[in-house]
C-alpha cells in the first residue's frame, strides 16, 4: 500500500505551509471550545434529555482513533483538536449521566 500523506521536503516548503499550520493548529483549538455553550446550558438546567449519549460516547471513539492517529503521524492541529475534543465531549458525557 502506497503512503498517502505528503511531507514537506525542503525548508522552503515547510516555511511556505507555516501560516496553514498555524490556522490548522488555531482552529482545531478553538473549534472544540464552540461545545462550550452547550456545556453551560446543560449544567445551569440540569438537564440533559435532548442529548445523546451514545452520539458524545461515539464522538469520544472517533477522536480517540483520530487523537491515535495524529499521534503516530506526528501531526500537532491533529493532536490538539482531538485531546480538546476529548475533554469537551467526555464532559458532556459526564453531564449525560448525571442529569
Amino acid at each position: 500500500m502506497r503512503h498517502i500523506m505528503y511531507i514537506p521536503r525542503s525548508k522552503k516548503e515547510r516555511q511556505s505551509h507555516k501560516g496553514i499550520d498555524t490556522l490548522a493548529l488555531l482552529v482545531g483549538f478553538l473549534q472544540p471550545l464552540m461545545t462550550v455553550p452547550q456545556i453551560i446550558v446543560v449544567f445551569q438546567a440540569q438537564n440533559a434529555s435532548q442529548l445523546s449519549i451514545i452520539t458524545w460516547v461515539a464522538y469520544d471513539i472517533a477522536s480517540i482513533v483520530l487523537l491515535t492517529y495524529g499521534i503516530v503521524h506526528k501531526l500537532k492541529p491533529i493532536v490538539v483538536a482531538q485531546t480538546v475534543w476529548l475533554i469537551v465531549q467526555s464532559v458532556l458525557i459526564f453531564a449525560i449521566i448525571i442529569f
